[in-house]
């Protein structure tokens, strides 16, 4: 990271102030509080420029935490585990077959079944079911869904075989807005949750060959995160809003905020929205989701085959986000198991994908795994990845391309993503947007303010580790910090009051004089570990916290008060769990 002002000299001084308060007076602090905060003010609107350069993904710091550069996911065994055969398949024209080479290689005689099923209106999580209808070779679908499952004819009539298939139903064109003769690009963003810059260049060395290869994407190595989690990301690239103050209620239903591919829809892109793990859906955890479908195709469990079906259908223009979650949230390793599907779907569909503009990105880097408590692994988890490629019949605008090359180096937010993709929308014409840059303009050299990131997120500011054990100030300010953990928590009143357990690293931020620390502390009974910033107060000799809390450790069991809240085995993880999830998890 970059230093932003001030003189080594100024630096070591002010540290040797803040390591040994003692060796000046507060007579000697003649100026204010309010005209210190108002040079700092200044200072922060300066025209001073952030590069943000992405950590090294190979850092002898995280070692330990990451896996061998030559290591290979593990073969899986299908052959030696007990795998269902694939009795039944559905082809392109929604025709539901019995695969009768398969049922005679299984040596079962069987009768099967359908049903088809989808969203119940006005309940995001419940289904509606039609009756189930026998069929013996083929049966036309005129679903998006439908769930399969044949028993043996013989006693004991046992099921054998069960699946789901799901499709792309046609939507009638006159209830879409009619076209104009110009050809509009479709936009297809892939979401890999929770992979930073440096672990994608980890993990994924073969959808990023394809990526460059075969597509000309352009990785962003400036793309900052505005939001702690995933929801409060999605936030800022789907609506353009601060979650928390501007978006509108975040736990009822969403059907009437402004998304982004409303307007998509309204301007006549065929829509699709899915994720791949229904029980953390982005709209759904801690909130109701959505009365009615938000888009055309939604699709809460999405399997990889339907993109097929939904972008070779090239006459209309689409706007699709597939979010992956299960993929790389929970581990951060774990996310390479999955570089060899997406490159070879990539690869397979660049012809279906050339009118389109590709963006495969994520919501953030890792935010629990141990490498989060490293420096390295924090800046990681500010940085995630995000790359975007431009449909061929743009490509040989030389400018343009320039453009975004030069781009790709500056800082930028998800908040210049929202506005490019309100430009794609309506190109070339820009819309009016209240924050953000369209990343297909060319963008001037900004700092975290200018781009509208939090400075609990801003990477531009050198940090100077201080110690933990022989500064009495630390501990002080540690103190405050869990004073203002327990004021957050004080309208959950199931909560349990932490205390501090230990201080696990403090790190001066930026200049000296702004007297602006990192902390991150364990604290008990929970044993959660928390991190934030803290601007200190030399007058009052107090601090206080800027912008959000996080919790950069997983919850573990603390969660199952969530489902059991009322059995009493779990009644002390149920006071903890709060701290984590209600207040400082408010959605993955």
């Amino acid at each position: 990271m970059l230093r932003r002002f001030g003189s080594f000299v100024i630096l070591f001084f002010c540290v040797s102030i803040f390591l040994f308060p003692d060796l000046l007076s507060p007579s000697t602090l003649t100026h204010s509080l309010k005209t210190r905060r108002s040079v700092v003010r200044q200072k922060r609107n300066s025209s001073i420029k952030c590069v943000v350069r992405p950590p090294d993904p190979w850092d002898q710091s995280i070692l330990e935490y990451v896996l061998d550069d030559g290591s290979r996911p593990v073969q899986l065994a299908c052959r030696d585990a007990k795998v269902q055969p694939e009795l039944t398949f559905l082809d392109e024209n929604g025709v539901l077959h019995l695969n009768s080479s398969a049922v005679n290689e299984s040596g079962l005689e069987v009768e099967c079944q359908y049903r088809t099923y989808d969203k119940l209106d006005g309940d995001d999580e419940k289904l509606i079911y039609a009756k189930w209808i026998s069929f013996n070779k083929t049966a036309k679908i005129d679903a998006e869904f439908i769930e399969v499952s044949c028993q043996r004819i013989w006693f004991p009539r046992t099921r054998v075989y069960s699946n789901n298939h799901n499709q792309i139903k046609p939507i009638p064109r006159q209830s879409q807005k009619q076209f104009t003769p110009a050809p509009k690009a479709s936009v297809i963003i892939i979401v890999l949750d929770s992979v930073s810059h440096s672990n994608f260049r980890r993990t994924m060395n073969k959808t990023l060959e394809a990526l460059h290869t075969h597509y000309g994407s352009f990785i962003f190595d400036g793309m900052t995160k505005v939001g702690d989690n995933s929801f409060s990301n999605a936030v800022g690239f789907f609506a353009g809003k601060w979650w928390n103050t501007e978006f509108g209620d975040v736990h009822g239903f969403f059907d009437d905020h402004d998304l982004i591919w409303k307007r998509y829809r309204k301007e006549g892109y065929r829509t699709l929205y899915s994720e791949d793990y229904p029980g953390f859906n982005l709209f759904n955890y801690l909130s109701k989701g959505f009365k009615k479908k938000p888009v055309d195709h939604y699709f809460r469990p999405f399997w990889l085959n339907v993109y097929w079906s939904y972008v070779h259908r090239r006459n209309q223009p689409k706007f699709a986000v597939s979010w992956f979650t299960e993929l790389g949230h929970d581990w951060l390793n774990q996310v390479r198991y999955g570089d060899d599907d997406i490159a070879k779907f990539l690869i397979k569909h660049v012809k279906d994908l050339e009118d389109s503009y590709l963006i495969v990105m994520s919501d953030h880097g890792h935010r629990f795994d141990s490498i989060r408590k490293t420096s390295v692994g924090r800046q990681e988890e500010r940085l995630p990845f995000f790359s975007i490629s431009l449909p061929k019949l743009i490509r040989g605008d030389s400018e343009l391309i320039e453009t975004v090359r030069n781009n790709t180096k500056k800082l930028t937010s998800f908040f210049d993503v929202y506005t490019t993709f309100r430009h794609i929308l309506n190109y070339p014409k820009l819309p009016q947007t209240a924050r953000g840059r369209s990343l297909l303009l060319p963008l001037q050299d900004r700092n975290c303010e200018s781009a509208n990131i939090p400075e609990e997120f801003c990477v531009c500011e050198t940090e100077v580790p201080l110690n933990v054990t022989a500064n009495a100030r630390v501990r002080t300010m540690a103190q405050d910090f869990v004073k203002e953990i327990n004021l957050r928590l004080e309208p959950h009143i199931q909560c349990v009051q932490l205390k501090l357990k230990n201080v696990i690293a403090a790190n001066l931020v930026g200049e000296a004089e702004e007297e602006k620390f990192r902390f991150t502390i364990e604290t008990s009974p929970s044993d959660a570990i928390f991190e934030a910033l803290l601007l200190f107060d030399p007058f009052s000799y107090q601090s206080t916290v800027i912008g959000d809390i996080n919790r950069i450790n997983k919850y573990g069991s603390q969660s199952l008060c969530k489902f059991y809240p009322k059995n009493k085995d779990y009644s002390e993880n149920c006071l903890t769990f709060n701290i984590c999830s209600v207040h400082f998890y408010n959605h993955m």
